[in-house]
C-alpha cells in the first residue's frame, strides 16, 4: 500500500478504497492542531520528547516554500509527541520535524523553541496565535528513523503528512508529521 506524496484531495478520493481507520484519516486531513487532536482523543496531556534540534542553512526548495533566502538560518527540530498513562508504558503517537526560519522568530518565541519543552501546537495555542496551513501532502512511505524509534522493521510503512504552517502572517514553518501505526488499528 506504499503511496508517494499526494494532494489532500487525491488522498481523500483514494481513501474510498484504502483500509485506513477513520481516526487516522481525520488526523491526516485535519488542518487543526495535532496536539489538541491528541488531547481530545486520548484525554491525556501530550508530552514532547526532543530527538534533535539544531541550526541549519535553508536549501533552495525549503527557501521557496518558507519565503526566505537560500542559506538563511533555521531551526530544524525533530520530536516525538507521546502520551503517558499511569502504570503503563509511554505511547509514541507522532514523529514530527519542523523547519523554522530564525530571522522571522520573535525573541520570546525563539527562546521557547530553544527550551524545547512544549509541542509547537501548544506554544501557538498558549500565545493565541492565528494559523493557516497549506501545501498539504499525504503519503504512506517507509521512514527508517521513525521505525527505529518504535522498534519496528526499517521498511515499515507509515502514514505521514507535510504542510506549510503560517503563524500570525509573520512566520512560515515547514512541518512533516509521521503517525504511529498504532493509530490505524481501529476499523474503517
Amino acid at each position: 500500500m506504499k503511496q508517494g506524496w499526494q494532494t489532500l484531495e487525491v488522498f481523500l478520493e483514494n481513501c474510498k478504497s484504502l483500509p485506513i481507520s477513520p481516526m487516522l484519516r481525520l488526523l491526516l486531513a485535519s488542518d487543526g492542531s495535532t496536539t489538541r487532536s491528541f488531547n481530545s482523543l486520548f484525554l491525556l496531556p501530550v508530552r514532547l520528547e526532543l530527538v534533535s534540534q539544531y541550526e541549519m542553512a535553508v536549501d533552495g526548495l525549503q527557501s521557496s516554500r518558507l519565503g526566505v533566502s537560500r542559506g538563511e538560518k533555521a531551526i530544524e527540530r525533530a520530536v516525538w509527541l507521546k502520551v503517558v498513562e499511569r502504570d503503563k508504558p509511554e505511547r509514541k503517537l507522532l514523529y514530527a520535524v519542523s523547519t523554522i526560519p530564525i530571522s522571522h522568530c520573535k525573541p520570546d518565541l525563539y527562546q521557547e523553541l530553544q527550551i524545547a519543552q512544549k509541542p509547537l501546537g501548544q506554544i501557538i495555542e498558549e500565545r493565541g496565535l492565528a494559523t493557516h496551513r497549506d501545501c498539504f501532502k499525504v503519503a504512506c512511505l517507509p521512514f527508517p528513523q521513525v521505525a527505529r524509534g518504535l522498534a519496528l522493521k526499517e521498511d515499515t510503512l507509515f502514514w505521514a503528512r507535510r504542510y506549510r504552517l503560517s503563524i500570525s502572517e509573520e512566520i512560515s514553518v515547514l512541518i512533516r508529521e509521521v503517525f504511529s501505526p498504532g493509530l490505524s488499528l481501529s476499523s474503517s
